[in-house]
């Protein structure tokens, strides 16, 4: 496969991902081919065939808390022409109406093959780091906190207690910004402007440079004209990382390897 169809496939594990920790298992489905191979985190999560997967799946839905998923590190791994492997990992995080918060790490592994040119998914495989996610017997979903929950805490317990800051617009408006509500910062001339998560683009009468000194340690510069909140980062992929608002923010090839690892150090 050429790398446009390679990406076509890490786009796609990602989006199949995404829908099934909203509650929609049926993309992941229609993608499957009736002798695919899923490998789950329970035990007794090594089935085959279609019917028995989706068997699987609508048990699941019954049972699990809706969940975003961030963070989203994808890469190919294999590309054998007419088959290709994507594996990554991501965080899962509960949603409000969950009632409780939970954020955890899990790996993947998805294999694809093209029939008739068209992606379909030979074997799936999702884990979970061995310790991470505390399951309660009999249970089906997580109700206890793990490692990756607890941070989950600390860091919104920092969120709240994070410190505001004061900026001068250009058009003399002054504003008290809430550090945890800025997703990226990108630098225009002798300004810069600072991108909301509400939407808002606040345009400052402050250097890039000088706006960076005010900033706490969740946030990272990735391009000499971006720096980016860290906890608004989606996807972390070859020389580009995705927001919270879809916005694509490029790193430059020399410093992606650097600013990966990076991402991945601070929020796991």
């Amino acid at each position: 496969m050429n790398k446009k169809k390679e990406q076509e496939l890490v786009c796609l594990t990602e989006q199949c991902l995404k829908r099934y920790w909203e509650k929609d298992c049926e993309v992941m489905l229609s993608y499957c081919t009736d002798d695919i191979l899923w490998t789950g985190a329970e035990q007794k999560e090594y089935i085959m065939g279609i019917e028995a997967v989706r068997k699987n799946f609508t048990e699941l839905m019954s049972v699990i808390q809706p969940c975003i998923i961030s963070n989203g590190e994808f890469i190919v791994v294999q590309n054998t022409g007419n088959a290709c492997t994507v594996s990554g990992r991501y965080l899962v995080e509960t949603l409000p109406e969950a009632g409780y918060f939970l954020q955890a790490e899990q790996r993947c592994t998805f294999v694809w093959e093209r029939i008739n040119d068209e992606p379909r998914i030979r074997h799936m495989h999702v884990s979970n780091p061995i310790g991470e996610m505390k399951i309660v017997e009999g249970s089906r979903f997580v109700n206890e906190m793990g490692r990756m929950a607890k941070k989950y805490m600390d860091e919104k317990i920092h969120t709240i207690n994070r410190k505001k800051i004061v900026v001068e617009g250009i058009n003399g408006k002054v504003f008290f910004i809430n550090e945890s509500q800025i997703l990226y910062v990108e630098a225009k001339l002798r300004n810069c402007d600072i991108f909301m998560q509400n939407g808002e683009v606040i345009h400052g009468k402050m250097s890039f440079a000088d706006f960076e000194k005010n900033l706490d340690e969740y946030f990272v510069k990735v391009h000499r004209s971006y720096i980016v909140n860290i906890q608004h980062v989606t996807v972390i992929r070859f020389c580009e990382l995705v927001m919270s608002n879809g916005k694509v923010i490029p790193v430059p090839q020399k410093k992606y390897a650097k600013v990966r690892e990076e991402l991945m150090k601070r929020h796991i």
